[in-house]
């Protein structure tokens, strides 16, 4: 029988699958994780015909997901500090690069200590390249507490935290067919 961490994860995977590549058990920089999903979208100006671009941008997202038992500060101090090396690694700054949005997301089977929701709450790390000419990344920091069905986020990932919330224990079907809106 799967346990509550790895059920969830799966959730976490269909919800993201539609719009999302998905990897799971990858290593990156180092550290294996759970999961991870990468978002790339491109949009151009032309002119004419395709082949005469005005201007283009495009704008990547990649979610990083790594399970464990309980969540502590150190735990969750570690996860950021890890973030915060990938920045350097993951982005590729160029003319046409807009915007990195890299989302941790660290799922704790035993909860969460009041400790690491603190510091998950306020967690910040944004970097601009060439004074934002090449683009900017944002780092994102959630903490899913199984426990008590909770989520936590920093202030950069609220406006994502539905999208991870807990499902509810009879409505693991209809959730996994979540659809993100804007409100």
């Amino acid at each position: 029988m799967p346990t509550p961490r790895a059920e969830y994860i799966d959730v976490l995977a269909k919800r993201l699958s539609r719009y999302y590549d998905l990897a799971w058990d990858e290593e990156v920089a180092g550290r294996r994780l759970d999961l991870v999903a990468r978002f790339k979208v491109r949009n151009e100006k032309y002119f004419l015909v395709k082949s005469l671009t005005l201007f283009a941008y495009e704008n990547h997202d990649i979610v990083l997901v790594e399970g464990g038992e309980k969540l502590d500060r150190a735990e969750a101090e570690g996860f950021g500090a890890y973030l915060k090396t990938l920045v350097p690694l993951l982005v590729e700054p160029s003319e046409e690069h807009m915007s990195t949005t890299l989302t941790g997301v660290l799922v704790a089977e035993e909860g969460v200590t009041e400790e690491a929701r603190t510091f998950v709450e306020g967690f910040r790390h944004s970097r601009s390249f060439k004074w934002l000419l090449e683009g900017w990344c944002d780092v994102r920091l959630l903490a899913v507490d199984l426990a008590a069905g909770r989520v936590y986020s920093n202030k950069a990932a609220r406006a994502v935290r539905e999208a991870y919330r807990v499902p509810a224990e009879g409505g693991r079907a209809q959730d996994t067919c979540l659809q993100l809106e804007d409100k």
